[in-house]
């Protein structure tokens, strides 16, 4: 596959990348899926489901960094490449949404499981609480750890993350394009998210626990990761000629991939159950680990990966950095979604196959 690709020397200016992969697209792979220090037996009290919230997070950032040296030293002589896609069609990411909530739906009936009614969820006392307390406005623009990333919701859900210590360090925000704010992390979406108070939402899995018990169902979340590609960055350093004391030249170089896909591990259909834990579930924090935000989660186990012929690209270099100041090399690709309905076609069927892995597991 031809991965568009920029190069800079130290004394060299900038280079443009060829604009786009071209190979055939083909079809999403086969799904796995887990369970997370969890089994089918906690669901066994009751075949009620009540889905409080559904998330599809759309990667609008990626980066791949080269440091030489450590600590305060890091970054001297460092490469930092960033992939971006800060624009996509609202009315296609919300498409996307809608479909994931309905593949949820057919798979939790196939799999022996009833649904609370949606205006029954909504209404009930808890939910709302949880709205009060954590909820997001739709399409909000925030991070992950792997780079900015945006929130989609189906309607009358509205996006709530989970308290950070139940999500892992996965949670805690980058932003490559200004999306989250350099102090307190806090989202640049008007009523958005924060490092601080996705920390703060320690009363979250006591009031699903609550819900639960007043809907006489298990409370249900998913969530699903979009990915947007890869980079890479390296960095090497040349004498100038064979001379015991040659002066040396640093050179970096920076290679990015547009690509359809869906993160294992995040991609998750968590449950709270009417007797669960109502404090907060255990999870590492130091370490990239699955997330586990109920007290019976089944996620995607292997990443799924497509084709990169829906994007084009452009390029750039510079000596600085354009997004990181501190990196002496900085390569910075723009991607653009040129086929928006064979993006929709190939996210909707990972999806689709991510949620039949996972929802297949629960069967009784």
């Amino acid at each position: 596959m031809f991965k568009p690709m920029a190069a800079l020397a130290l004394a060299l200016a900038a280079a443009t990348a060829p604009s786009a992969a071209w190979s055939q697209a083909s079809p999403a792979p086969a799904a796995t899926a887990a369970y997370t220090d969890s089994a089918a037996t906690g669901l066994a009290a009751t075949r009620r489901v009540a889905i409080a919230s559904v998330i599809v997070s759309f990667q609008a950032s990626v980066a791949g960094t080269k440091a030489q040296g450590n600590g305060m030293f890091a970054d001297k002589t460092s490469a930092q490449t960033v992939l971006a896609l800060p624009e996509m069609d609202p009315e296609l990411q919300a498409a996307i949404a809608a479909e994931a909530y309905r593949q949820l739906k057919a798979g939790l009936v196939a799999a022996g499981f009833n649904i609370v009614p949606e205006a029954e969820v909504t209404a009930n006392a808890s939910y709302q609480q949880i709205v009060k307390a954590a909820a997001n406005p739709n399409f909000t623009r925030f991070g992950n750890a792997l780079g900015d990333a945006t929130l989609v919701s189906p309607p009358p859900l509205a996006p709530y993350l989970p308290y950070a210590m139940e999500g892992s360090i996965f949670e805690q925000p980058k932003s490559y394009i200004g999306w989250v704010s350099k102090m307190g992390g806090k989202s640049t979406t008007p009523g958005g998210p924060s490092v601080i108070t996705i920390g703060s939402t320690w009363k979250l899995p006591g009031l699903e626990v609550q819900m639960a018990k007043e809907l006489n169902a298990h409370v249900v979340k998913a969530f699903y990761v979009v990915t947007l590609g890869q980079a890479t960055a390296s960095r090497r350093r040349e004498r100038l000629n064979t001379g015991p004391s040659s002066p040396g030249r640093e050179s970096g170089e920076g290679t990015a991939e547009a690509e359809v896909g869906l993160l294992a591990d995040q991609t998750r259909i968590a449950f709270r159950t009417p007797d669960g834990n109502n404090k907060w579930q255990k999870v590492p924090v130091t370490r990239p680990a699955p997330a586990k935000d109920g007290d019976v989660v089944v996620r995607l186990a292997q990443s799924l990966a497509g084709s990169s012929d829906d994007f084009s690209m452009t390029s750039s270099s510079s000596l600085g950095g354009l997004f990181n100041p501190g990196a002496d090399f900085q390569f910075s690709f723009v991607a653009r979604l040129d086929n928006p309905t064979a993006y929709r076609a190939e996210v909707q069927s990972m999806i689709g196959a991510a949620n039949s892995a996972m929802t297949a597991l629960l069967k009784p």
